[in-house]
């Protein structure tokens, strides 16, 4: 509402970051087409930051800028300008066309985020199911490696104990 820009969610998660917009209020685009009106704040003058104390109350269509009336004589001469209050129907109406587009795009934009979490959550969903697997199938091996070993121990102290009667018996 205050910067009057459209962002994307970044964008807005971004600006609330910036100590110098954190202030600022978010307004969704679906409320911006509701009531574009709501795009000024209420009860907020804006003053003119050339000319100390006036307020900015005519718009210049060929700067595309708000400015004051000493603006429209020292600064902007011979430019094509009219008061806000008498332009902003047509610039509101401008702004809800320009959206139209957009408006659009949204239902592929939300698929298409709609099918990047599915995704995301079946790759994390794969990972858990191959992590399991693979804990699985080094528990086996493990199980494997272990009976190995008492097979293996088992033959050498089989193995130890012959030879050690067949010297204990040589040496009888």
């Amino acid at each position: 509402r205050d910067c009057g820009k459209l962002v994307c969610e970044k964008c807005t998660e971004l600006h609330q970051t910036w100590e110098d917009f954190t202030h600022h209020q978010i307004v969704p685009i679906q409320d911006v087409e509701a009531d574009a009106a709501n795009l000024i704040p209420p009860k907020k003058v804006l003053y003119c930051p050339k000319h100390k104390g006036k307020k900015l109350k005519i718009y210049c269509e060929t700067c595309n800028e708000l400015i004051c009336s000493n603006c429209t004589i020292r600064l902007h001469q011979g430019h094509h300008y009219d008061v806000i209050s008498d332009t902003f129907p047509e610039h509101k109406r401008e702004i809800l066309d320009q959206l139209e587009p957009v408006k659009h795009h949204l239902a592929t934009v939300d698929q298409a985020l709609h099918t990047f979490d599915a995704r995301s959550r079946e790759i994390q969903d794969q990972k858990a199911a191959i992590q399991e697997e693979i804990h699985v199938r080094i528990d086996q091996l493990h199980q494997v490696l272990e009976q190995r070993r008492t097979g293996l121990i088992g033959q050498l102290d089989q193995l130890t104990q012959h030879k050690v009667k067949t010297l204990a018996a040589q040496r009888d």
